[in-house]
Parts: structure tokens; sequence; C-alpha cells
């Protein structure tokens, strides 16, 4: 149980510091917590039993213990229904009126709380018959408002499908051996729970660093690739001036040689390919500088198919020379908040990527799908992919898979990544080498008046 104690309370911890604005990330790392306190109850009852048997403790001790050890206990029984039930009204906002959801803490805190009231039982920590009256059926609900989430936008299916194998096994398992088991006269079944929460702690982990367990890899994403960006824009600040001091030295001094050349064609020829370095380094460092300023957002709300039908007509040409199929299917009601002209430069990109990656022939899928949690635009390809290893990477800054490409920096997709971070969105890539690629600009639910008044 030790073992069970350290996990469940660093995954407490991770969600509580990584999702400090979701609610439901904040009600998880609860549940979490409140498993963690029951191993913790278990760990000190070993510790207990091994004093006692050592007579390394005496009466006081052990009472002073024993009291820990059952705020430990009631911390479990009772915070673990709350904090559950608490997470699917969170998680699932559909099926909870939004003037429930806020009293639900409140309201679901009386059982709970009239617990403590109830006189200490002698032989076991908490009056199973009583507990059982709320404790299951608040589980139960907290796992049907899991289950029964409504699901918009095609990303959010296998962040859900994840969180669901992670979470309602270990959590069933729970309810069975701590709080129904118990009625039966079946009693200690809770240290069978090991093994369901240290399997969830592995899906936890493995989800952590592959594709994200309710914003937390996003977060670390997030965190890497603003101290990734801050860091080229300084640097390239301070290098565009000292190149451009020096590649004016340089022009200067080249064209007073070519003056002094006279009729030595060599020399002229030999100046003339300093020039043309001279020249493109500057305009390398120049277009490497333009593209790591920060972002000005000019922030309003505008129809999603207007943008992406603007940046179609931009590349007519280039699909009908290769014979590119394009397919539209588009919401005309979706809308989003954003930054127009930033948001049609990242949809440009997106296609632009997307035409690249065909050269004869394919097609290129553009989907907008609206919706009340939020809006996404989907640009998919029938082109190369982009290998397994090579997928994490795409969005950070120099990293490209356009060998050869001139004035390619690879720095297209990590600034779409920025703009639909500070646009309050979500950029997300999935590729398979040789089937295509897939993008999504997935921007947050348009708040009106009247919505934010309900």
């Amino acid at each position: 149980m030790l073992v069970v104690w350290i996990v469940l309370w660093i995954t407490a911890a991770l969600l509580a510091v990584t999702n400090k604005g979701n609610a439901a990330g904040r009600w998880l790392s609860l549940v979490a917590f409140c498993g963690g306190m029951g191993a913790l109850a278990s760990v000190l009852e070993g510790w207990i039993t091994t004093l006692l048997a050592q007579e390394d403790i005496d009466a006081q001790g052990e009472r002073v213990l024993r009291v820990i050890q059952r705020g430990c206990s009631w911390t479990s029984y009772y915070g673990l229904p709350y904090g559950f039930l608490c997470f699917g009204a969170a998680y699932n906002t559909e099926r909870v009126p939004s003037m429930l959801a806020r009293r639900l803490p409140a309201m679901a805190a009386v059982l709970p709380l009239g617990m403590l009231a109830l006189p200490i039982a002698e032989s076991y920590p908490v009056h199973y018959n009583i507990l059982a009256v709320w404790a299951i059926p608040y589980m139960l609900l907290g796992a049907l408002l899991l289950l029964t989430k409504p699901l918009v936008h095609p990303a959010e299916r296998r962040a859900h499908t994840v969180l669901v194998i992670a979470v309602l096994p270990a959590v069933l398992i729970a309810l069975t051996m701590n709080f129904i088991m118990p009625l039966f006269g079946l009693y200690g079944l809770w240290r069978y729970n090991v093994w369901p929460i240290s399997i969830a702690f592995v899906i936890f982990v493995f989800a952590l660093f592959n594709f994200g367990f309710l914003g937390v890899q996003l977060l670390i994403e997030r965190r890497q690739l603003n101290y990734s960006l801050r860091a080229i824009t300084s640097g390239t600040a301070m290098l565009n001036h000292a190149i451009k001091n020096d590649i004016g030295k340089i022009k200067l001094f080249a064209d007073k040689i070519s003056r002094d050349a006279g009729a030595n064609e060599e020399l002229r020829a030999d100046l003339k390919v300093i020039g043309t370095a001279a020249g493109h380094i500057e305009a390398m460092i120049r277009s490497v500088h333009e593209r790591t300023q920060e972002l000005r957002l000019q922030l309003r709300e505008v129809k999603l198919a207007e943008l992406v039908r603007v940046q179609l007509a931009a590349l007519e040409e280039q699909t009908a020379a290769r014979g590119i199929a394009v397919t539209t299917r588009f919401d005309e009601e979706a809308a989003a908040v954003a930054d127009a002209e930033q948001t049609m430069e990242a949809i440009h990109n997106v296609l632009q990527n997307a035409v690249d990656a065909m050269q004869v022939g394919g097609i290129l899928t553009v989907t907008i799908i609206g919706g009340r949690r939020g809006s996404t635009i989907e640009i998919a390809d029938t082109g190369s992919g982009i290998d397994r290893e090579h997928l994490r990477k795409v969005i950070e800054p120099f990293f490209t898979t356009k060998s050869g490409k001139s004035m390619n920096f690879g720095l297209g997709l990590a600034y779409c990544a920025q703009l639909m971070s500070r646009q309050g969105g979500e950029l997300r890539i999935s590729s398979e080498a040789g089937a295509g690629t897939a993008v999504r600009f997935h921007f947050k639910a348009v708040k009106r008046a009247k919505e934010r008044r309900g």
C-alpha cells in the first residue's frame, strides 16, 4: 500500500498543478488524493502493528496514531464518492444544468459531513450500512456522467477513451471492495485495489507522454514551446542586429573593391559571389526575425467558413495543376473568437503543406464542425504523411521535414500551434506515413451575452 499511496498522491499533485483552470481536473485530483489517504491509513496500520510488536510506542503514542489513521480513513471513505460525483458533474457539463453544477459541491457535501457527527464505530473505521446509502449512488452517478459525456470534436474521442479506461475500472473496483462487499460481511478486500490502481497509473503516465491526460501534456508542451519561442525571439533580435551591421560592412567594402577592380573580371566575379552570399544571409535572418516576433492578436468573432474559402481560392491553381481533388464540408454557422488575419495565415500554411505533400493527384478534404463546446477546422490530405518518430516534433521551432527547400525554417506549424494556444484553442496533428495527414484547429466556444447571463 505504500506504493499505492505514493502513486495516487503523485497523480493528485500532477492533476492539481496542471489543471488550475479546469474544474474536472481539480476534482479528479481530489479523488486521487482521497484514494491515497485510504492507502496511507493502511500504511499507518502496518506501522502501528510493527511499533507495538517491538514495544517502541506507548499507549499515548498509539492513540495519536490511531486518531490520524481514522482521519485518513474518513477522508478516503467520505471524500472519494463526493469527489467522484463532483468530477462527473464538472466533466460532463452538458448533462448537468449550470445552476445545479454551481450548487452541487455544497449540496453533495452535506451527507459526507453528516457522517462525521455519527458515533465512532468500535470495530471498523466507518458505519458501512449508513455510508452505503449515499456513497454508492454518488459513485454510480459519477460513473454515469463520465460514460455519457457527448463528444463534439474528433480529437476529444481519444482523450475521453483514455480517461475512461484509466479512471472508471479503478473507481468501480474500489466501489465494490470498499463500499459494497462490507455490506455482506467481507472486510479488508480493499487490499486488492492495488492492482487496478497500478494499472490506472501506468495508463496515466503513458497518456501523459503520448497524447495528454486532462490537459497535462498540453501544458508541458505549451511551456516548452513558449520557452523555445521566447529564446528564439530574443536570440534572433540580437543576431539580426549583429549580422545586419557586419553585412553592411561586407557590402560597403565589396563595392569599394569592385570599383578598384578595374578590368579584373575574375575579381569582379568573386566580389559578385560575396555580394550574393551577403544578400542571402541578410534575407534569411530577416525572414527568421519576422517569423519570431510576438503575435499581436486582434480578436473578434469570425465565421470559419469565410476564412477557409479565401485560402482555398488562393490555392486553386496549384491544386488544379497537380490534379488534386478538393472536398469540402462546412458548417456555415461555425464561429470562433480569433485574429482573422493570423488565423487565415495559419490555415494557408497548413493547406500549403497539404498540397506540397501530394505531388501528383490526391484528395484534399477540408471539414468545419461547429457545436456548443467549440468549433473545429480539419484539413486532411492523402499525401506522404509523417513518420511516427517525427510526428511529435513537427510543432517544434526549426523542425522541418521539407529537406532541400530554400528559405524554409520549420517555423510554420510552431506558430500555428502558438497562435491557437494564445486564442484559447488547440492545434492537433495526426498522420500515418504513406497514408496522409490531418491537422485540426480546435477553437473554444463563443460565449455570447445571453449565455453568460445564464
